[in-house]
């Protein structure tokens, strides 16, 4: 695995994560046009510019917590990202959402089948549904791998990066792609929980090859759902947070610490803080940080 790009992959998710609900937190954002960039406002690869071509939506996961959630309408989950001088160049990145956390405490772990790609086995019924949900239109509609195909008509690459949830709709979509598409896929997924069943997993393998998998040791989303039902995906990278870290369910799971820990590997950990809030002696009268997962 490229760390940097790794790292890179999870610059562009954080930039959604961001912006997705910026200025209204109810109302679906169109990320169109916009510049994607580091929280510094710097490039997210230096010395390449990328913009948002197309603003991807979708139903959020309803839980039996929060049954209705999904009936809220369509949100902001993800980007689709071009490179301003090179067409080919093509970034989509996917978020997470807080609801992971209600379908890891009441999910059923139902199997069902993935409709876009013929034997593909079984997938996750929540992941699968909310993937079949996704749209380049506010309110949803339209063909979304048709749309995607008409919108990156120029592309030849294209790096799939998604963290937590988004990790898992991402190894949707990058099997999506690379099934359905002529384009080169890759994947970068971090914190992704388990998507499909071994058939699912054999398939995607055998079709996407350049897929990476970065899991935190003590991360518990990367451990659900459990075998031998459920199967990772691509080569994997498992890493363990620094011992400045506390334990604690949200930071080991926290985009920021996967960023450490990746960067950590090529010696540049300073550029890549963990998150204040989640280190054993944080500094005095900061609050409690709101974990996107």
């Amino acid at each position: 695995m490229n760390v940097q790009a790794a790292i890179n992959a999870g610059l562009f998710v954080q930039f959604v994560y961001n912006n997705w609900n910026v200025p209204n937190p109810n109302q679906p954002n169109s990320l169109d046009g916009k510049a994607v960039v580091t929280s510094g406002g710097g490039p997210v690869i230096p010395g390449k510019n990328y913009n948002v071509i197309k603003t991807i939506y979708a139903n959020d996961l309803a839980t039996d917590i929060s049954p209705n959630k999904a009936a809220q309408g369509f949100r902001t989950i993800g980007i689709v990202a071009q490179n301003t001088v090179d067409a080919s160049d093509v970034f989509v990145a996917i978020r997470g959402t807080e609801g992971i956390w209600e379908w890891i405490q009441d999910a059923k772990f139902l199997l069902r089948s993935f409709p876009p790609v013929q034997g593909s086995g079984l997938t996750e019924d929540g992941f699968t549904d909310m993937y079949l949900s996704f749209s380049f239109a506010q309110g949803g509609g339209g063909s979304f791998m048709n749309d995607l195909k008409n919108a990156l008509s120029n592309a030849g690459n294209v790096t799939v990066a998604g963290h937590s949830l988004g990790s898992a709709l991402a190894t949707l979509c990058a099997l999506d792609m690379a099934a359905n598409t002529d384009m080169s896929v890759g994947l970068y997924t971090l914190a992704s929980p388990r998507v499909g069943d071994l058939t699912f997993h054999n398939l995607f393998n055998h079709v996407v090859k350049n897929a990476y998998r970065v899991a935190n040791r003590l991360d518990v989303v990367t451990h659900v759902p459990l075998p031998p039902l459920y199967w990772h995906v691509g080569d994997d990278t498992e890493l363990m947070p620094p011992d400045s870290m506390k334990f604690d369910i949200g930071c080991e799971h926290h985009l920021s610490t996967y960023l450490n820990m990746l960067a950590t590997l090529i010696g540049q950990q300073n550029q890549y803080p963990i998150d204040t809030n989640c280190l054993k002696q944080a500094p005095a009268g900061v609050a409690a940080a709101h974990v996107e997962v």
